[in-house]
């Protein structure tokens, strides 16, 4: 069954667990535990800010990650995102 990811599950299935993510974007380790809740200035899930966004799509393509802007702003079908992954594996 697929359902659709937010941009944070998105990354945290391409690239990795929350705290590696808020290593990347320069953040203390546990900073992007709050966006997987809804607030007053976000969907629940979002990535916050675009610097975060840039640093997360520079260290996707020096990893060979196949992270998207469209996955950062939009998030991604479960079922897209485990296709990626597989092809990512065979790739290595």
């Amino acid at each position: 069954m697929s359902y659709h990811l937010t941009p944070l599950e998105v990354c945290q299935r391409l690239i990795g667990a929350p705290d590696k993510i808020a290593k990347i974007c320069g953040l203390q380790e546990k900073a992007t535990y709050p966006w997987r809740r809804k607030s007053e200035w976000q969907d629940a899930g979002d990535i916050r800010a675009t610097k975060y966004q840039r640093a997360l799509l520079t260290y996707a393509k020096a990893n060979a990650i196949p992270l998207t802007p469209e996955h950062l702003i939009f998030g991604a079908d479960s079922a897209e995102i485990d296709q990626l992954v597989a092809s990512a594996q065979v790739a290595a």
